[in-house]
């Protein structure tokens, strides 16, 4: 017993003697904290919006704790940034301390005020931090840029007007063009739409993108992170009695639906003539019609999680020189990129609509399934369609010596440069190089890098003509 005494008076002492070990700082001025960066970065913020999160790490690289006296913005409270240190929110906080080898977050946000400048311009700080007197920094560095901005709750009913490229157009809550009435895209503008907004056609839309500037449609997320995200927004509606809709040289990315073709509302179903466009990284699909009407040339569309384009209900539809590639990589697809169907069933019944003409010339379709073509025939109504001289990826028993298969090349790798990185040109070697129809080559001639298909007698086939 008394040995067991002795112990607990031992282990009590010791107890008590490291707990009151002075802990030792570093009060050298010339001990340095280590920065995880020297400069944070923001891409470009729309002014009034505020920017994502990003995070600074703070090091103690001693063996000693450093007390670290201040860490403030530059701007102090005029700053347009934010920061958190530790879960405290200030423009200023004293007295961290940091144990050896220990480290400590920085969160940082930016809002920038609105100017009026159009061009994109700088707002800069930084995050000065004062150590035993000594001060180090972290750049604080964003873009910002002014737009024009749409809200759907309060001026998002859009009448006859005219969008210009002198700022771009933030979308929130949605937009609707409406009835009777036509909204003109200039060339070189910029639409940007938040997280669930969709423009909505009830009017015409008429977008006049140019081979040097084209019209850019995408979510509002801009930074580097985000550039291939998919469903950042809603769809492109063009809505039955809405009349014939022309779209030239747009890019429309990283929504659900790229455009979405009619309602079988029993109105007249929309009409959409669209050349030199690309449809790229929609959730959903990038065309989805309802016995509408399409006139499309060079196109592309690309990398969809479920369909490429569905074409259902029946409609009128002619493609030259279009490619149609899935390589989707952010789930598992399930669907064919293209669906050619007279029918379509949903929770309200069976709809079902004369496919009048589905005709495709000089196309490529093809993707990483088995089967990219899909073809659904009711059987009480026309189902017309016609391949000629196009590349396409089908069951290895689909039957293509009949009426509706042309000088078809059936299930070649069409040998594109980089699927994975969305570049859709044809290498060398490609089989679908100089097998196209001139006919059609001289009615969709410029494909999507400017160049000719009929450069020579012998188009290639999809929106690319290789060039040496």
């Amino acid at each position: 017993m008394q040995i067991i005494k002795y112990i607990i008076i031992f282990l009590t002492t010791a107890i008590f003697l490291g707990s009151c070990v002075k802990e030792e700082y570093n009060n050298d001025i010339s001990a340095k904290i280590q920065f995880s960066t020297d400069t944070i970065f923001f891409d470009t913020v729309f002014t009034d919006v505020g920017s994502t999160t990003a995070y600074l790490t703070i090091r103690n690289p001693y063996d000693e704790f450093l007390n670290i006296n201040s860490i403030a913005l530059g701007r102090g409270s005029s700053s347009q940034y934010r920061i958190n240190v530790n879960g405290q929110s200030s423009d200023l906080v004293r007295n961290i301390e940091l144990a050896p080898h220990d480290s400590l977050y920085i969160l940082v946000e930016v809002t920038i005020n609105p100017n009026a400048d159009n061009a994109p311009f700088v707002v800069q700080d930084s995050i000065i931090c004062n150590i035993n007197g000594d001060i180090q920094d972290v750049k604080l560095m964003a873009w910002g840029q002014n737009a024009h901005y749409i809200d759907g709750r309060y001026n998002g009913h859009i009448q006859t007007t005219t969008w210009t490229a002198d700022k771009p157009y933030l979308i929130y809550n949605s937009m609707m063009v409406d009835k009777n009435h036509i909204l003109t895209i200039e060339a070189g503008t910029k639409i940007y739409l938040h997280k669930s907004s969709y423009i909505i056609a009830a009017g015409k839309l008429d977008i006049k993108g140019t081979f040097e500037n084209p019209v850019i449609i995408q979510g509002d997320r801009l930074e580097e992170s985000y550039q291939d995200i998919p469903g950042q927004w809603g769809n492109i509606i063009l809505a039955d009695q809405s009349g014939t809709h022309n779209i030239k040289w747009a890019e429309i990315k990283n929504g659900i639906i790229g455009i979405q073709l009619g309602g079988l509302t029993g109105g007249k179903s929309p009409k959409l003539v669209i050349e030199n466009s690309k449809i790229e990284n929609m959730n959903y699909a990038g065309i989805f019609s309802l016995s509408s009407t399409i006139d499309a040339k060079n196109i592309l569309v690309s990398n969809s999680g479920f369909y490429g384009m569905a074409l259902l209900a029946g409609g009128d539809y002619q493609f030259k020189h279009c490619t149609f590639a899935n390589y989707w990589n952010h789930s598992q697809r399930t669907e064919s990129t293209v669906v050619i169907s007279n029918n379509f069933t949903n929770s309200e019944g069976q709809f079902v609509g004369d496919l009048i003409r589905a005709d495709f010339g000089n196309c490529i379709i093809y993707g990483d399934k088995e089967n990219e073509v899909l073809f659904s025939d009711e059987g009480t109504v026309d189902f017309n369609y016609t391949f000629t001289n196009s590349l396409i990826r089908v069951n290895e028993d689909l039957d293509i010596n009949n009426k509706h298969f042309i000088n078809v090349i059936k299930n070649e790798d069409p040998d594109f440069i980089n699927p994975s990185d969305l570049i859709f040109m044809l290498n060398t070697l490609s089989p679908a190089i100089n097998v196209g129809d001139l006919t059609i080559g001289e009615d969709a001639s410029i494909d999507l890098n400017g160049n000719s298909h009929i450069i020579d007698a012998k188009p290639d086939l999809g929106a690319y003509e290789w060039v040496e």
